[in-house]
């Protein structure tokens, strides 16, 4: 990476109850709350919870906002972390019913523990209320993984309107790349509260292929994961169908499919693919084995982000089942093809990647698409300079070592 684009942000104390001219200077210890409320927002938070812990002067509270508590609390756990605020588990029957009271209960967290500033992760549910319990509570917020952007504004929905209002509403936009930059600029953001840092799901993956989860041996798996809300119903059901006519086609290829805890898309898998030969549906895999398995996966078949970001590392060649996708460096690499949810389509591709040689595995440096695996350190040294100025001055731009 070899951009380093500074932040002017203001911090501000009181949140948002009087103006700067008559503020105290901000207390020695500066109080951030990271929310998160989802599997991927857990893996995604932890490299940023962990450099900022290793910084004094502030303390980072670590919050699970309810959406998907028992496992946010187990993926946790096996991060080595553990959630300092565990917020009352959201149970609401509709997507507006679980913001608003995600956005209440983070609002009260905020004002409870008197914070400074506020860290929201992607395009969930959680990271939307967050950013508007931080607005609410006069709190700066910092985006990670802002600028991510499909050309249609509401496909995905709601991750794609989630990110373009959350942009609206934060202060400090920590990019992964290049284009996600060129995104934010796009939308009238201001270049000098945005900072490109790479993806911070990069900084857990290279630990674990430093320890050694990168498999040297390919097996004969197709690795399936489903959750996006566009492929609910006959989206699903056709590319489950897909699934079945290429293991038809490829009486070696197995299946493993990690179940997703929406009871929706869990039920609907298990009717479609329960019971076949071949195929392994499993409970959510812990992050350690899940990459194991996608190292050794012969093809992958997903709708998820996230594994789109993995796999240029580790060599595996995706296939996603989407109308678009917001991680084009992905597509121009090779190693993922994007294709609509059609039966016909998804076995046509599918068969096409099964026959080519698999994609190089690229390094962690900073040529790589979404960054070399220091985005959590980046983001803990950038803040800890806004952080430490009085409340009263602007923040001259700072550069980001990549």
């Amino acid at each position: 990476m070899r951009e380093a684009v500074g932040a002017r942000i203001g911090m501000h104390a009181g949140h948002g109850t009087g103006g700067t001219e008559s503020m105290p200077q901000m207390p020695s210890t500066r109080r951030v709350l990271v929310v998160a409320g989802t599997r991927p927002e857990c893996l995604k938070v932890a490299s940023v919870v962990t450099a900022l812990r290793r910084h004094a002067g502030t303390e980072t509270i670590l919050a699970n906002s309810g959406q998907h508590a028992a496992m946010v609390e187990r993926t946790l756990a096996h991060l080595g972390l553990r959630s300092d605020l565990a917020l009352e588990p959201v149970v609401a029957a509709t997507l507006s019913h679980a913001v608003a009271d995600l956005r209440r209960h983070v609002l009260a967290a905020i004002r409870a523990a008197n914070i400074d500033l506020v860290i929201a992760q992607g395009d969930t549910s959680t990271a939307y209320a967050t950013a508007l319990a931080s607005r609410d509570a006069g709190v700066p917020l910092a985006h990670v993984e802002a600028g991510l952007r499909t050309p249609h504004p509401y496909r995905p929905f709601p991750e794609q309107l989630f990110r373009r209002r959350i942009a609206r509403l934060a202060r400090i936009h920590y990019a992964p790349t290049v284009a996600a930059c060129a995104n934010l600029v796009a939308e009238g953001i201001d270049p000098a509260a945005i900072v490109r840092v790479g993806n911070t799901i990069v900084d857990l993956l290279r630990e674990q292929v430093e320890a050694g989860c990168r498999e040297p041996r390919v097996g004969e798996t197709l690795l399936l994961t489903l959750h996006r809300r566009e492929n609910y119903g006959r989206g699903l059901d056709h590319v489950c169908a897909a699934v079945l006519e290429l293991i038809g086609r490829h009486p070696t290829l197995g299946v493993v499919c990690p179940l997703h805890p929406n009871p929706a898309i869990r039920s609907r898998i298990r009717r479609n693919l329960g019971g076949v030969a071949g195929i392994d549906l499993v409970e959510p895999l812990d992050y350690a084995p899940f990459i194991a398995e996608l190292a050794r996966a012969r093809l992958v078949i997903t709708d998820s982000g996230g594994i789109q970001e993995e796999a240029p590392y580790l060599g595996a060649p995706v296939l996603v089942v989407r109308e678009n996708t917001e991680r084009p460096e992905s597509l121009a690499l090779g190693t993922s093809i994007l294709v609509a949810p059609q039966v016909d389509a998804i076995v046509a591709a599918a068969s096409r990647m099964l026959d080519a040689p698999r994609p190089r595995a690229c390094a962690f440096d900073a040529d790589a698409p979404f960054g070399d695996g220091r985005s959590g350190e980046r983001i803990a040294a950038h803040l800890q300079g806004i952080l430490r100025h009085d409340a009263t001055r602007p923040i001259e731009p700072l550069a980001v070592n990549a």
